[in-house]
């Protein structure tokens, strides 16, 4: 190796020593650097932090200064709130030691005296008055110059025994003044009285006093009073108070309404003459119905007596009292009312108070209603040994008026009927008819004929079912039936007995009225009036009526004149319809059974099967005879069969309801009724038939008269099957009240 290799090579060697170490110095520096840099962040963050800390001390102290100067301005307004309050107490306390002698106060005496005046007793009054007292006392009670003596003897004792009920108060805070030893205490004291003869007379005393005491004994006693007193009405001390005369005035008004409203009410008369002093006096003047006698009544026994025939005479009363202007406006009834210690008079005046009145039965004039305006006067005095209002005189001038006067509208005396609904229609005796009004249906027979009032017989004729309102009309005579409405016949126009429903021998031919209503429904037969196409005035109750009754349904086969009926409901049941009972029937004739409606009946009082849209009438004294006897009680079916596979009627018209009567559930040819079956059926009546049906098939076709949706058969008496058809569809139909023959073949089952 050359010298300048080796010179490189150790110069090379020094270059990375140095190298190495500056490199190593530079890492050190660069330590350095980063740790003073970090340090300065740290220092930094610190001062940011410090910053934020100092600005939000800055904020406390601002807002605890605010604090602190709030509560230092609420223990200045405190402070001063005390030293007001120390003030007055100093104040107070200077007052009470000045108003005191040894520990008592001059006011002590004083509300002793006042309320002991108020307590009426002269014990709680006299131990405070010195012996020397004296009194001055000015306007009421009791004016005059009073000692010791004569102010315990008169005045207290005055007060005392004239007055009750006694209250007393101070309308402001006395005063008090001094000079040395000797007080003078002024005040305002009202004192609320009632005079012991007259308690509903309140009175108030409203009294300026003033008080001097001294020390008597070692005691402070009332050395002298200056009264200066006046009377003043309640209502100036109590604001809307009302007066003493409106209040008595409304204990006289209900004295006296109640002794009428027991009049109407018609309590016993003890009752009625409660309000009565013993020797009081009853006149009646003027015009009273045949049961009563007007006159004098002295006395509360005779008063009584009166009433006791008031009482017994009418069975109802409505009134009311009033006062009647000329000009016809109605006021309530004047009283007036005299109050003074002494004594309380009272005056009541109603010049109309109209009474209206319904005789009782068996009285005379029976069933009247009378209408009579009394004008009334009645005479009061307080009993303050009673605490009540007594009538010590009463006059009646009775006037009867008319009731419409009072009624207007309602008719109260005067029997009237008015039409409300009216069915009419021409009746040729040979066919009958059924007629139509609201609830009703009447069917008149075949052969029945309209006798006139000259014996003639008419086999055309008009005949009306009418259904009327009631007014005036009451419950029938010995009964607590309520009517409610009226139903009539007529012929050719007229409600009268002189008419009547015949056959061609002129015997009775009733009308059977079919009537939807409850068992608790009857009626009563009415005639004796006049019909004017419109309203029937007039008349009275004759007898009542006769029904077979069933579930919802009442019946009537007697009614064959054209007079009027008017339905009356009862409280009960007026008889027990035929009860369903469950039962089975037999199959017949390969019928197929689909209901059956079984009720049991008593042949002797008949009843109505309801059955679904059939109703059988069973008349009263209907039995059955069957192959082995009579049956007089027995169950009685409606049955319902399908008429798939009936076939079509002879005519051609098409089975629409298949039924049959079943008796103890035999249907059979050979049981029969000793009466005819009535028998309605809503069905559709364009045209419909009705055929007994048999083994073989339909028999013969029956009988029926068509109304509005309604057929009606009157022959029937065997259990048998019937079938009722209709016209098809493409057949021509027409709608009417008919009747229609059967073939004629075989008779009617």
């Amino acid at each position: 190796m050359d010298s300048k290799t080796v010179g490189l090579s150790i110069v090379i060697v020094i270059l990375l020593i140095i190298a190495a170490v500056g490199f190593f110095e530079y890492s050190t520096v660069q330590s350095q650097y980063s740790s003073v840099s970090s340090s300065y962040s740290s220092a930094s963050q610190a001062q940011s932090s410090l910053s934020k800390a100092l600005s939000q001390a800055s904020a406390n102290e601002s807002y605890y200064m605010k604090l602190a100067q709030g509560n230092y301005s609420k223990y200045q307004a405190l402070q001063g709130n005390y030293s007001s309050l120390q003030s007055k107490y100093q104040s107070l306390m200077q007052m009470y030691m000045a108003l005191s002698h040894e520990g008592k106060s001059p006011l002590t005496p004083v509300f002793e005296f006042l309320d002991g005046v108020a307590i009426e007793s002269p014990s709680d009054v006299t131990p405070f008055l010195s012996s020397n007292f004296t009194a001055t006392v000015k306007g009421t009670p009791f004016p005059g110059e009073y000692d010791f003596n004569t102010f315990n003897s008169t005045w207290l004792s005055d007060f005392f025994s004239q007055y009750e009920t006694v209250y007393f108060y101070t309308t402001a805070l006395p005063t008090v003044t001094s000079s040395g030893s000797t007080y003078y205490v002024s005040a305002v004291v009202q004192y609320f009285v009632a005079p012991s003869s007259d308690p509903v007379y309140l009175q108030v005393f409203n009294a300026s006093v003033t008080f001097t005491i001294a020390e008597v004994n070692g005691a402070l006693l009332i050395t002298s009073l200056q009264w200066n007193g006046n009377e003043i009405p309640p209502s100036a001390v109590i604001a809307g108070y009302p007066s003493q005369h409106d209040l008595q005035e409304n204990q006289v008004t209900s004295t006296v309404l109640s002794q009428i409203n027991a009049l109407g009410a018609e309590f016993p008369a003890n009752v009625i003459a409660s309000s009565f002093s013993p020797d009081a006096t009853l006149q009646i003047n003027g015009q009273l119905p045949a049961g009563l006698k007007n006159g004098t009544y002295s006395g509360l026994s005779s008063i009584e007596n009166f009433f006791t025939s008031w009482d017994n005479y009418f069975i109802f009363a409505a009134e009311y009292s009033q006062n009647l202007l000329p000009n016809g406006t109605a006021v309530t009834p004047s009283v007036s009312v005299q109050l003074s210690p002494q004594q309380a008079n009272a005056t009541f005046y109603a010049n109309v108070t109209p009474f209206l009145l319904f005789v009782n039965k068996g009285e005379p004039t029976y069933p009247a209603i009378y209408d009579l305006h009394v004008s009334l006067k009645a005479e009061l005095v307080y009993n303050s040994t009673t605490s009540s209002w007594e009538i010590t005189n009463e006059v009646w001038n009775v006037t009867p008026v008319s009731t419409q006067s009072d009624t207007l509208y309602y008719n109260l005396n005067t029997p009237t009927f008015n039409v409300a609904k009216e069915t009419t229609v021409t009746v040729n005796a040979s066919k009958g008819a059924v007629v139509q009004a609201g609830n009703l249906v009447s069917v008149l027979k075949p052969g029945t004929y309209a006798e006139l009032p000259n014996g003639s017989l008419e086999s055309t004729y008009n005949f009306s079912l009418i259904l009327m309102s009631v007014n005036a009309v009451y419950s029938p005579p010995g009964t607590n039936l309520t009517p409610t409405y009226a139903f009539a016949f007529a012929i050719n126009g007229h409600i009268s007995p002189a008419y009547s429903l015949v056959n061609a021998s002129k015997s009775p031919s009733a009308v059977v009225t079919f009537v939807y209503a409850p068992d608790t429904w009857t009626s009563w037969t009415w005639f004796g009036g006049t019909f004017n196409g419109t309203t029937y005035t007039g008349g009275q109750y004759k007898f009542p009526d006769h029904w077979v009754y069933g579930d919802n349904m009442m019946v009537n086969i007697q009614f064959f004149k054209p007079v009027i009926w008017i339905f009356e409901s009862s409280n009960t049941p007026v008889v027990t319809p035929p009860m369903p009972v469950i039962a089975s029937v037999k199959p017949t004739f390969n019928l197929t059974t689909l209901n059956a409606y079984t009720y049991q009946v008593n042949g002797t009082v008949g009843g109505v099967i309801n059955a679904g849209n059939i109703m059988v009438v069973i008349p009263p004294g209907t039995y059955v005879n069957t192959t082995s006897g009579q049956l007089k009680v027995y169950n009685f079916s409606v049955v319902y069969y399908s008429v798939q596979g009936i076939k079509d009627a002879p005519d051609g018209e098409v089975p629409f309801i298949a039924f049959a009567y079943a008796v103890n559930g035999v249907v059979s040819f050979q049981y029969s009724a000793t009466n005819h079956f009535i028998t309605l059926v809503m069905t559709p009546d364009m045209n419909a038939q009705m055929w007994t049906y048999g083994q073989s098939g339909y028999l013969f076709q029956d009988p029926i008269l068509l109304g509005n949706g309604v057929m009606i058969n009157l022959t029937f008496f065997k259990p048998v099957p019937w079938v009722i058809t209709l016209p098809e569809l493409n057949m021509s139909t027409t709608t009417s009240s008919t009747t229609t023959s059967g073939s004629g073949s075989g008779g009617y089952y």
